[in-house]
């Protein structure tokens, strides 16, 4: 996986160079002091400070003239971890890997923890660092491939850094205070790579006691993403006769490394997606690809360091459907979400967009990679269907991988329009539900549901409209009577608020039998109430009593007929409707509140 993702990286590097780390490097927080050497010794130049815009994902380039000195200083600067600063334990205070920069928390030049002596300890190691060293052999080893790659350290330039650094840190920069960074870089930019080399080759490595000379060759087991010691033999492979995961040479092991600094670069400023063909695209968390695409694609994550959290190799990605999808008012409801005039989809972008907008309030989007722990969510069913669809799904968005996605959109889209209902969320369950069956016209063709409804709304408003009692013709025309009687039932509730978990036993029945005795049940609760509704009533509630089921229960013909505007509301020639009631159940539609 890592060789293939590399080989490509290598390819764009060759071409740019470092240019392709820096041109987007983002430095931490802090303060950030430019010295230039001159005739009398050293000068300040400039003073900056630098914040990530949390917002944008971008830092200012254009407040300082030197920012391009300063992304390069900072980049070859930094230790690869805090377990090999220069100094161990409480030198660790100071966090540079070279001669040329200061680097430190502002925080210590007040708190105690910077001292001469660390200062002196730190550059003691800088001007001979065989010291660092002389105890490790295979470091040492390293350590003097380094030297020969780049020479001697230059004893008079380092002497007079250090002179510098001790008469004027705590002098000049005491009014620095909080706990971001103070950095501190001096003006020779030809020199900062060569001396970030040797630092970096003795301690690339996770470990240099699991290095192997092989010939003039070292090899050594690489630190990025990667965590082995004493405590975790279970990532030895104790089948090998070397037993660890891999060991790569000096050379890979450097392009390795950049390749995870590139990456970091990309996750600082919000760059999640990065896909990797013909040339490199990276994207932030909300966006996929607008274009056809075969290559290689990641998932990142920033922490201590950048972490690969999903890798796939695409084939074809298209990100525009053969067939547009359009979103129906399958339910006929009258209200202004539903009423709007939604574009056809043609996108996996736009898919995208509404499922997480209409089927999962929004949560979606966001929730991808979430720790199940960390998803603050108080719905317990869109929380579970959030976990159950969210992989499929961004394989679906982002890889353009959709086998089998109505399989799973069938089974959670089914579960949150009841979710919703029990709730008592009525225009997300009818916005959701008209999207269910809007999705399963798409996927699976077949008969027109906008139409399938409203005959069979038509037949029964014809059949209850008669003196004489009609009878329901088949199963879909039954399930969807009986919601709505459910409907009906429940608004005639004198409560302030309707006992809405009373449709629950009906939209999740198992046997028709259930259904049956639950409706007797609500006939005997509220017929009372049902005196002005007889004529239409009776009729509807005899023709559901009497029918025999022939096949399965049909939960999306209950939940439509519970949703839709009731038919036992709608006026009759010389009949004026209870307009209250009409309110609480036919096109108006004002619902509970809408929040997780």
């Amino acid at each position: 996986m890592l060789n293939q993702a590399l080989a490509i990286f290598k390819k764009e590097y060759e071409k740019k160079g470092d240019a392709l780390i820096l041109d987007e490097y983002i430095p931490a927080d802090g303060t950030y002091v430019v010295v230039k050497p001159s005739d009398d010794g050293f000068l300040i130049e400039d003073a900056v400070d630098i914040k990530l815009d949390k917002k944008m994902k971008t830092i200012d380039r254009t407040q300082s003239q030197y920012m391009d000195f300063i992304c390069l200083a900072d980049y070859y600067s930094k230790v690869t971890d805090m377990n090999k600063a220069i100094l161990s334990s409480s030198g660790k205070v100071i966090q540079g890997n070279n001669y040329l920069s200061f680097i430190i928390k502002k925080e210590s030049l007040t708190n105690g923890k910077l001292t001469e002596e660390i200062i002196d300890k730190y550059y003691s190691y800088l001007e001979n660092p065989r010291l660092k060293y002389d105890k490790k052999a295979k470091a040492l080893d390293l350590y003097q491939l380094a030297e020969e790659k780049v020479g001697q350290v230059n004893q008079e330039q380092l002497n007079k850094i250090k002179v510098w650094i001790k008469e004027n840190l705590f002098a000049l920069f005491k009014e620095y205070t909080g706990k971001d960074y103070l950095k501190i870089f001096f003006y020779y930019p030809e020199d900062y790579k060569k001396e970030s080399e040797r630092y970096f080759i003795p301690n690339i490595y996770n470990n240099n006691d699991y290095n192997q000379k092989v010939g003039n060759m070292i090899y050594g087991l690489p630190n990025d993403n990667m965590g082995l010691n004493s405590k975790k033999p279970y990532l030895e492979n104790k089948t090998r006769k070397v037993t660890f995961p891999y060991l790569i040479d000096q050379e890979e092991v450097l392009y390795q490394k950049k390749f995870f600094d590139y990456l970091m670069n990309q996750a600082s400023a919000g760059k999640l997606n990065i896909y990797m063909g013909e040339e490199i695209k990276t994207l932030d968390s909300k966006n996929s690809l607008d274009d056809k695409f075969s290559g290689i694609f990641l998932r990142i994550k920033k922490g201590k360091e950048v972490e690969i959290q999903d890798y796939d190799i695409i084939s074809k990605f298209n990100p525009n459907f053969k067939d547009p999808f359009e979103y129906k008012n399958i339910l006929g409801i009258d209200y202004d979400r539903l009423n709007a005039s939604y574009e056809k989809i043609k996108t996996l972008k736009g898919m995208e967009k509404f499922v997480n907008e209409v089927m999962f309030s929004k949560y979606l989007s966001s929730n991808y990679f979430t720790e199940p722990k960390d998803i603050k969510i108080n719905d317990g069913v869109l929380k579970f269907n959030i976990l159950m669809c969210r992989t499929e799904l961004f394989n679906w968005f982002y890889k353009g991988n959709g086998k089998n996605i109505w399989i799973l959109l069938k089974k959670a889209s089914l579960s949150l329009v009841k979710g919703s209902i029990k709730n008592g969320y009525m225009t997300k369950a009818a916005d959701q539900f008209n999207f269910r069956l809007s999705l399963k016209e798409y996927f699976e063709g077949g008969e027109e549901m906008t139409d399938v409804i409203l005959e069979m709304k038509n037949k029964l408003r014809e059949k209850i409209s008669q003196k004489n009692t009609s009878f329901i013709e088949n199963d879909r025309e039954y399930f969807f009577a009986v919601g709505q009687l459910v409907s009906f039932f429940i608004s005639r509730s004198k409560g302030k608020k309707k006992p809405l978990s009373l449709a629950n036993p009906f939209i999740n029945a198992k046997r028709d039998k259930v259904i049956k005795e639950k409706l007797k049940a609500l006939y005997k609760k509220y017929n009372y109430d049902i005196e002005s509704y007889s004529f239409k009533f009776k009729g509807l509630y005899a023709m559901v009593m009497s029918y025999e089921l022939e096949n399965k229960i049909d939960e999306d013909m209950i939940i439509a007929g519970y949703l839709h505007s009731n038919l036992l509301y709608e006026k009759l020639e010389k009949e004026e409707p209870d307009k209250d009631k009409q309110k609480e159940l036919g096109t108006d539609y004002e619902e509970v509140e809408e929040h997780e």
